[in-house]
């Protein structure tokens, strides 16, 4: 299934201009893709996003309509409904997502959906998506295209992920306990060899590469705790450490 197209709107969110574009975008998305009709999805925290704020002043009238569930056929073509962080789930199949008042939550848990054709994501606050944007090199509005970010500028670091990732079960949402073996140990033979970590990158890394979200958590945290360590672990207990270490530098 091709990857979605992510675009990123860095507009004042509280500007009709930044909701347009944002439509504009998605439409766009969605007439590439063959999609019809057009299914658009306003993802938003909670409902209440739409309720005496900015948003419902952009949306008029349809607000009323979305929170209350219901679907309402757009002027430029189309459909949008409403979802929140709790209800959106496999609904969004074969849409475009809107992310309105974007954080790296909101962005995290589309990260997560199956199945979407596009998202297009309104931060709220400067630097709100940074980490994403720096996963994705989505296109930003009124930018030129930008070179994909390297998450991982250590190249050891970087293979014996790509070896961990070929081991596990990266369709599963958490760690299983054997999974976790293999991961805590990739990591302290690299913390052992004098290798840092920059967790949030290892964990944009993993997500880019098919981690599921809950298992690229675990990691991040495994590389917060083992980095911490007060000395370089003992690597007694594994076998074939040089062997594994060397096939990383190759």
């Amino acid at each position: 299934m091709p990857s979605p197209v992510r675009v990123v709107i860095p507009l004042d969110c509280h500007s009709p201009d930044a909701w347009r574009a944002a439509l504009a975008h998605a439409k766009v998305i969605g007439e590439k893709a063959g999609a019809v009709p057009l299914e658009i999805v306003l993802l938003t925290h909670t409902k209440y996003q739409i309720n005496r704020t900015s948003l419902e002043n952009f949306l008029g009238s349809a607000a009323r309509s979305l929170r209350a569930g219901n679907g309402v056929p757009l002027s430029t073509g189309g459909n949008l409904r409403h979802a929140t962080l709790q209800t959106v789930r496999n609904s969004a199949r074969g849409t475009v997502v809107i992310a309105y008042y974007a954080n790296e939550e909101l962005v995290e848990k589309i990260d997560s959906l199956i199945g979407i054709l596009g998202v297009v994501a309104v931060p709220e606050l400067e630097g709100e998506i940074d980490n994403w944007i720096a996963r994705w090199t989505p296109t930003v509005h009124g930018q030129a295209p930008a070179a994909p970010a390297q998450l991982i500028a250590d190249p050891v670091v970087e293979k014996a992920l790509t070896a961990l990732s070929s081991w596990i079960n990266r369709a599963n949402g958490v760690l299983n306990p054997r999974d976790k073996e293999h991961a805590d140990e990739t990591l302290r033979i690299l913390r052992a060899k004098g290798h840092l970590f920059e967790p949030e990158k290892i964990k944009s890394w993993a997500i880019k590469n098919g981690w599921q979200l809950g298992a690229a958590d675990e990691l991040a945290r495994l590389t917060v705790r083992i980095g911490k360590l007060p000395s370089k672990p003992s690597l007694a207990r594994y076998q074939n450490v040089q062997g594994k270490y060397e096939s990383w530098r190759a």
